[in-house]
Parts: structure tokens; C-alpha cells; sequence
């Protein structure tokens, strides 16, 4: 098997972008053993030493983890529910437990891409993109609502899936239908104002303030899967760090 010819980049580096590309490709289930090093290093004619050089990258990037007396296996971070983080929601029902976020999509359709929208997903400006209205509960009651934007024509057929099909979760249906593993996300917060949409979906009045939650989605390659802004209750919101 070749290796990527970019010679600008070291071996083990090439490697590693091999690896990944491989792992985007979904050749190797969530979960599955990648071969040995050994293997993979007569498979791309280099030394032991170099593969596990790349390997180490992937571990570290979050792609592959090892166990030990094991193996190395394909990882699949879970970030879906990571946007729950941010805030703080009992159920009371169970005394204060945590139960699992719902999901209800609102609305969905092909937009045109806007300069901001086109910057996140690194699109030109003006291109098709999927636009996803979706609000996130919490033992039933509102927690989130997501404006979320997805390439187009890859997701184009997201449009019209059934909800039942999509499920609460989306990264699964990302790879299961389409292909693409969210390998990597990236969180800014900043503050913002309920609009009369956002308060009739998350209860609150018009103006309130709100917690604004910008996401982007790698992928394996580093490109961009999908880009949202999450708007959440200022009242629920809690940010803790703990600093050494």
C-alpha cells in the first residue's frame, strides 16, 4: 500500500494522514482492532519504530486508543450530549439523577449559505447548505435550541429522513448514513438575546438573556462536518475549571 507522496512531510507524518484517512473511510468499525504495528509497517514498507510514531498521533488526536495487552482500537469520541456541560438540569423524578437528552428537529430545509455560515463550514459564500431548527430537553423540559448547518449535497438527503430514523443523537446518524466521523469538536461561548423563536421554544421571554454555545465539527481530515450556534437558559448556565 502507497503512502500520501507530499515529501514536504516527514514519514511518520504522512503515515498518521494515511491512518486517518483510512479510519474516515470507515475501513475499521467503531470499537474494532487496527492491525498490529508490525503489520501495518510491512503493509506500508516502513520501520516499526516510524509506524508507532504515527500511531501515537492518532492516539493522541483521539482516534485510536490503546488497551493494554490488547491491541489499538478505532475510538469514537461522544460528543453529542457535550453541549449539556454548559448547563445544569435535574430531573427531579429521580431525585437529582441524569436522564438521556431528547431531541426534536423543528425544521429543516437547503439554504443558501451566508458569509458567516460559509466561514464556519468553510464554504464559499452563498453555498447549499442543510439547515437544521432543533431543540434539545431535558427529563422534558427545553434546554437548547440548535441552529445547525450541514454541507450540502452530502446531507442533502437529511432533509427528508425520518426523525425516528435520526434518532436523539446525530453523530451516529453522520457516520451510519453518510459517512463522516465527527473526530473533533470546538466550543466558543458568548451572551445573547432570546428572539420571539427562541423563547417560545425554550420558555423564556422575549430578550431574556441567553447562553450562546458556537460549535464546529472535525472530521478525520479536519474539515468541517457540521456548524451550529446552540442558544441555552441563562439560569441553568454553569462554567467550572479547575486550575493547577
Amino acid at each position: 500500500m502507497l503512502v500520501p507522496s507530499d515529501n514536504r512531510l516527514p514519514m511518520h507524518a504522512r503515515l498518521r494522514d494515511a491512518l486517518a484517512s483510512r479510519i474516515a473511510a470507515l475501513e475499521w468499525a467503531s470499537g474494532e482492532a487496527i492491525p498490529s504495528e508490525q503489520e501495518l509497517a510491512k503493509t506500508y514498507g516502513v520501520s516499526t519504530s516510524t509506524m508507532r510514531k504515527s500511531i501515537e498521533h492518532l492516539v493522541r488526536e483521539g482516534l485510536l486508543e490503546r488497551r493494554q495487552g490488547v491491541g489499538t482500537f478505532v475510538r469514537r469520541p461522544s460528543f453529542d450530549g457535550s453541549l449539556f456541560r454548559w448547563f445544569n438540569f435535574e430531573d427531579a423524578s429521580t431525585g437529582g439523577g441524569r436522564t438521556v437528552p431528547e431531541s426534536r428537529l423543528i425544521e429543516r430545509e437547503v439554504v443558501d449559505a451566508t458569509s458567516e455560515i460559509a466561514r464556519g463550514l468553510r464554504l464559499p459564500e452563498g453555498a447549499k447548505v442543510v439547515r437544521v431548527l432543533r431543540l434539545r430537553l431535558w427529563a422534558g423540559k427545553p434546554v437548547i435550541c440548535e441552529d445547525l448547518y450541514l454541507p450540502h449535497p452530502l446531507f442533502e438527503p437529511f432533509v427528508t429522513m425520518d426523525e425516528q430514523e435520526i434518532g436523539p443523537l446525530l453523530y451516529p446518524i453522520y457516520e451510519r448514513a453518510f459517512g463522516q466521523v465527527v473526530t473533533s469538536v470546538e466550543d466558543e461561548l458568548s451572551l445573547g438575546q432570546a428572539d420571539a423563536v427562541k423563547s417560545r421554544l425554550l420558555e423564556v421571554k422575549t430578550g431574556d438573556p441567553l447562553i450562546v454555545v458556537e460549535r464546529t465539527s472535525f472530521g478525520a481530515n479536519g474539515a468541517p462536518i457540521d456548524w451550529r450556534r446552540a442558544y441555552g437558559r441563562s439560569d441553568r448556565f454553569r462554567y467550572r475549571v479547575r486550575l493547577t
